[in-house]
């Protein structure tokens, strides 16, 4: 019996990682589809941590002249849960980070410990409707962040 949930367990767990993997090439295409050509994935940060994306480079991430202000790190989750807290630390750098999710949901409590620890949602508009009413107006669409980059690094050749 324990052979059995283990197989069930293993096969779940890379199910959810291809659901996850598939998620970042979606986003990526997106990104180019929309004029973001300045963007890094997998970067290697402090402490040999990996973000899904940062924004503009990882070249500009570890310049010491570029604004930190102008750095952006995207972390991807099909799912929040209790694994958001494992991008606190994947971009020291960047003291707001973004993280992208399909939950539809979370609770106003987790939403505040979220926001408390740096995190800022990016959550489709068609999910906004799932989340608190009193969280909706900070949750930010995914249109949204892609015009915040566009904008930023207008200017970057």
């Amino acid at each position: 019996m324990d052979e059995f949930i283990a197989l069930a367990n293993s096969v779940s767990n890379r199910r959810k990682s291809r659901a996850g993997k598939s998620l970042e090439l979606h986003l990526e295409h997106l990104f180019i589809e929309h004029g973001l050509r300045h963007f890094a994935t997998q970067a290697i940060t402090e402490g040999n941590k990996k973000p899904d994306f940062l924004f503009p480079s990882a070249g500009a991430y570890h310049d010491t002249e570029f604004p930190v202000e102008n750095l952006r790190m995207l972390a991807v989750k099909t799912t929040c849960k209790d694994r958001w807290r494992q991008i606190l630390n994947e971009a020291d750098k960047i003291h707001q980070v973004h993280l992208f999710t399909l939950q539809e949901g979370v609770s106003l409590a987790q939403y505040r410990e979220m926001r408390e620890s740096g995190v800022r949602l990016v959550v489709p508009s068609s999910l906004h409707k799932k989340y608190p009413e009193a969280v909706r107006a900070e949750l930010m669409t995914l249109g949204a962040f892609i015009a915040e980059l566009t904008g930023l690094y207008a200017d970057i050749p």
